[in-house]
């Protein structure tokens, strides 16, 4: 997945979640019924797993690449000097910091939509 992807991904997913919790939040408010609010949450959670799944099958998906890419007929091959390898490696490093950031987003929509979920309804009580 290329960088773009994966930013305009994350931007959706937490887009897609302030409106779910607007929504519910405006809907909770209007029949006076919090346990919408709550339910939210879950969706929020799913979203969470969403990010952080992407996050584990492409990790898997660029190891399987680079394990196939060093290892030919069963020896290792270290050749560095390549321009054009020092270039992927680089390339390589970016794209994984990009990929953690979506998994460091997807693990905070986890907390916040669990908090969501299982405490959500006691804002009926404010």
């Amino acid at each position: 997945m290329k960088k773009k992807n994966l930013k305009k991904q994350t931007l959706y997913v937490y887009l897609v979640s302030v409106i779910i919790i607007l929504t519910s939040l405006s809907i909770s408010h209007i029949f006076r019924d919090w346990q919408w609010f709550s339910r939210a949450g879950a969706l929020i959670v799913v979203l969470g797993i969403y990010l952080t799944s992407s996050q584990i099958i492409e990790n898997s998906r660029r190891l399987r690449q680079r394990y196939r890419g060093t290892h030919k007929g069963g020896n290792f091959q270290r050749d560095w000097a390549n321009g054009k390898q020092e270039q992927i490696l680089r390339d390589a490093r970016g794209h994984e910091e990009e990929t953690w950031v979506m998994g460091k987003c997807g693990f905070n929509l986890l907390i916040a939509g669990t908090l969501i979920w299982g405490f959500g309804d006691l804002l009926s009580l404010l």
